[in-house]
């Protein structure tokens, strides 16, 4: 299975020390942008109480920011159709930081109104932004080892999800230190520095060819594809749902405070971290859709007791909140981690065992547009159920619900595994027409 879904050869010819390099810092600057897309999350419910502003939204603050998110990422990439991806890179970044240190300025704002407002537009330039980042950065790193396609998606993710669980504890120990504008201008300025490290970056080519246009079209045409892609942002919605009203909840059944809500947070993903390497390697060496399946089995009921679902009589607790964040941190990412690898294969499945750079540019963008359209769902509507249900309910009706999800990915991997043999029928067929045409050339000379 290690050769499932990876691109045909390398898109440079670094020396190893600069791979590393190379490999270091996109993944660094990657993780950075995603410590500041999450680093409000705890603190932010609190401050708005303390002004007056509704938990509506909170929610919709931090849920605008994959709005704009998304409509990089779609945008992203038609721009990597024309430019290599490190002026994206640098754009996104600086952006991104420069937002942040605009934003610590947003305290001395005085209506309630124009606060919310500016927020809200703010946060869809900051998601815009690190869509800038991201979708280049994956592009970048998928062809530096285009052979470990899992395990490189796999290390990236473990860096973006460990610096999105530290963003919500940084920002809380920043707030509780110094207040709303220092969580903002502190870890704004350090992204605004990182273009200065992207200068530095070796080049790698994520240039298509001019004569794979129409590459792209046939990516978002494709149903396999695009019913993978869901996949990934069903799970990203599990792995977003709580964070808007986790501290509120934490303060009321916990007694809690927001620092305690940042490092439950932190632990939600730092199993990510440790499992990666091993999960990535596992799943390019095995079957990555029974990673799929085995995940899709257990989130829902995972999800159920995050509260827990009031109907199974159980008490909260602090261990049963940090263990079920914990396992999270370690179930969502095996059901998203192979879903980059399966758009591959399902593509080439689909078209005669090729893939161009510009498809394989549009199915990066496609799933780096997964993470932002989950966390979008997710965000919104745990602001928005606040108003009318208790977080063990939302919580645990979302387990329910996603029991659905799990039976259709099921049906999609046992339907897969057909046109995976078809596939290979048809390539045999092939190759055994060509040999004998080579045959009866022979036999002419």
């Amino acid at each position: 299975m290690g050769e499932v879904g990876t691109t045909n050869k390398p898109a440079h010819s670094l020396s190893k020390p600069l791979l590393i390099y190379a490999f270091t810092a996109v993944t660094v600057v990657l993780a950075l942008a995603f410590m500041l897309y999450s680093l409000p999350a705890a603190f932010l419910p609190i401050y708005h109480e303390g002004r007056g502003v509704s938990t509506v939204w909170d929610g919709v603050i931090i849920g605008v920011v994959p709005v704009g998110y998304l409509i990089s990422c779609l945008l992203t990439a038609q721009l990597m159709e024309r430019f290599n991806y490190k002026p994206i890179l640098m754009i996104g970044s600086g952006v991104l930081g420069s937002i942040f240190i605009m934003n610590s300025f947003f305290h001395k704002i005085g209506n309630n109104t124009l606060y919310v407002t500016l927020s809200c537009l703010f946060r869809v330039v900051a998601g815009i932004a690190t869509g800038f980042v991201c979708v280049p950065s994956f592009g970048a790193l998928t062809k530096l080892v285009p052979t470990r396609v899992a395990l490189v998606t796999a290390l990236a993710e473990a860096a973006l999800n460990g610096s999105q669980a530290l963003g919500p504890f940084l920002g809380s120990v920043l707030y509780e230190e110094g207040g709303y504008s220092l969580a903002f201008w502190v870890p704004g300025l350090i992204v605004v520095c990182c273009v200065l490290v992207e200068l530095t970056i070796p080049h790698v080519n994520t240039l298509p060819d001019r004569t794979d246009a129409n590459d792209s079209m046939k990516v978002y045409k494709d149903p396999w594809v695009m019913m993978a892609a869901w996949h990934c942002a069903a799970c990203q919605i599990l792995l977003f749902f709580h964070l808007p009203t986790l501290a509120p909840f934490a303060e009321r059944a916990l007694d809690e405070t927001v620092v305690w809500t940042g490092l439950a947070l932190l632990v939600n993903t730092s199993t990510i971290i440790i499992s990666a390497p091993p999960l990535g390697w596992l799943i390019d060496k095995f079957n990555p859709y029974l990673f799929v399946i085995l995940s899709s089995v257990i989130l829902p009921f995972l999800y159920m007791f995050i509260g827990p679902l009031p109907l199974f009589n159980v008490a909260t607790s602090k261990t049963q909140v940090m263990l079920v964040l914990a396992l999270l941190g370690f179930f969502v990412p095996m059901g998203c981690t192979p879903i980059l690898l399966i758009m591959f294969d399902v593509y080439k499945m689909r078209n005669g065992g090729e893939m161009s750079i510009s498809a394989s540019n549009t199915i990066v963008s496609l799933y780096c547009s997964c993470f932002p359209l989950g966390a979008c769902i997710g965000s919104f509507s745990a602001g928005f159920m606040s108003e009318y249900v208790s977080f063990e309910w939302s919580t645990g009706s979302l387990g329910l619900i996603f029991l659905v999800q799990s039976l259709l990915s099921f049906l999609y991997c046992w339907k897969v595994k057909g046109l995976k043999k078809q596939f290979e029928e048809e390539r045999q067929t092939q190759e055994g027409g060509t040999v004998v045409e080579n045959e009866v050339a022979l036999q002419q000379m």
